[in-house]
């Protein structure tokens, strides 16, 4: 017989030196114990739900249209926050309704346009969830068992009661300011030292220049080779956006910022 199994994609703040990210790993194998489970990343800035939700927009075009994705960034675990299932195009969406789950939606639900919503749900129904449930971890507890449930073959709806109003973080994008400039931030230092931007290569002018922490950098590129080393330069990284980077360097480390720092392109 074929196993219909779904994959699991993780996504998380816990880190990898405690056990944390294991405990989840451990409960789904219980539940799924022949789903594919994947560590998309754990090393989210911890609390930084829009940090979360910008790595797992880079990564969904990667994920297939059967993935299970449980996204924890929760620093109102326990709390009256919900725990949601957003179903969008096949992928089922697990994790809490605090924005960090905003890539399930449509662009022009996060920024007031309007639009038709994907199917969403509220974790509710215990049958789901694990016998005791702690305050603190409902990765382990509830969303990490929902999402082995899902990959299982339960159906989605049983989960609990279509959810209404979620939360929802804008679109990462650059804001137009004055004529001929867009503002942005690092949304994004990677473990290279690269300086990924909220600002997408599509919003970009035919001719520009890139300004951050007093620096201005002229120089764009395709890619890392065509740059001198040691020389900040720009170029759009492999999911759309600028990013900042130095060749066999740290852009972080030569510029001296780091995330949230904003971030001006101008037209030449």
């Amino acid at each position: 017989m074929a196993d219909l199994t779904r994959p699991i994609f993780l996504l998380t703040d816990f880190g990898t030196r405690d056990s944390y990210a294991g405990q989840v790993r451990a409960v789904i194998a219980g539940i799924a114990p022949h789903s594919l489970v994947v560590d998309l990343t754990h090393d989210v800035e911890p609390f930084a739900v829009d940090h979360g939700a910008w790595l797992l927009e880079s990564a969904l075009p990667a994920l297939p249209p059967s993935a299970v994705v449980m996204a924890v960034v929760d620093p109102g675990v326990g709390s009256a926050r919900r725990g949601l299932l957003v179903l969008r195009e096949g992928r089922a969406f697990i994790g809490p309704d605090n924005g960090v789950l905003s890539c399930a939606f449509p662009t022009e639900l996060r920024d007031g346009r309007g639009g038709e919503s994907p199917d969403v749900r509220e974790l509710t129904d215990p049958r789901f969830h694990r016998p005791t449930v702690s305050a603190t971890f409902h990765a382990r507890d509830i969303f990490g068992p929902v999402a082995a449930h899902i990959a299982a073959g339960v159906d989605y709806r049983e989960v609990g009661p279509p959810a209404v109003n979620p939360v929802l973080l804008p679109p990462c994008c650059g804001q137009p300011a004055a004529m001929g400039e867009l503002h942005g931030e690092v949304v994004h230092v990677d473990r290279f030292g690269n300086l990924v931007t909220t600002i997408r290569a599509a919003q970009l002018f035919p001719s520009f220049e890139l300004e951050v922490a007093g620096r201005v950098i002229a120089r764009h590129v395709r890619t890392f080779a065509d740059a001198p080393p040691a020389e900040p330069f720009c170029h759009v990284d492999s999911s759309g956006f600028i990013a900042i980077a130095v060749n066999m360097g740290s852009a972080a480390a030569t510029l001296g910022v780091g995330r949230r720092t904003p971030v001006v392109v101008r037209a030449r």
